[in-house]
C-alpha cells in the first residue's frame, strides 16, 4: 500500500498571496492532483488558442476556495482576473 502522503488530501491551505503592489491576501487553496496539472499542461501547448487561454483559469478555479473548502471563484471570473492577481495566485498554487 502506498503512503497516504502521495495522494491529494482533503486540507485546506491557507496562504499569504502578496500582490505587485505590496498588499496581502489571506487565500484558500485546495490540493488538486496530478491530472489537473497534466490537464494544464495539455491545454498550455494545445494547438488551439481557447484551450491555451483557459489553462490557467481553470487550475486557478479547481484550486481556490472557501476556507470551508467550496469554490471561490469559477473559470469565467478566474478569466476576468488581471495579470498580477492571476500571476500571485498561480505561485501560491505551486507552493
Amino acid at each position: 500500500m502506498l503512503d497516504k502522503s502521495l495522494f491529494v488530501s482533503d486540507t485546506i491551505h491557507e496562504r499569504e498571496v502578496e500582490l505587485a503592489d505590496g498588499s496581502k491576501h489571506t487565500l484558500y487553496f485546495k490540493e488538486v492532483p496530478a491530472s489537473e496539472f497534466q490537464r494544464y499542461s495539455f491545454n498550455l501547448y494545445s494547438d488551439d488558442e481557447q484551450k491555451r487561454l483557459d489553462a490557467t483559469p481553470q487550475l486557478i478555479a479547481a484550486s481556490l476556495c472557501t476556507k470551508e473548502g467550496e469554490p471561490a471563484i469559477t473559470v469565467e471570473q478566474a478569466k476576468k482576473l488581471k495579470a498580477g492577481p492571476a500571476n500571485a495566485i498561480f505561485r501560491a498554487i505551486h507552493e
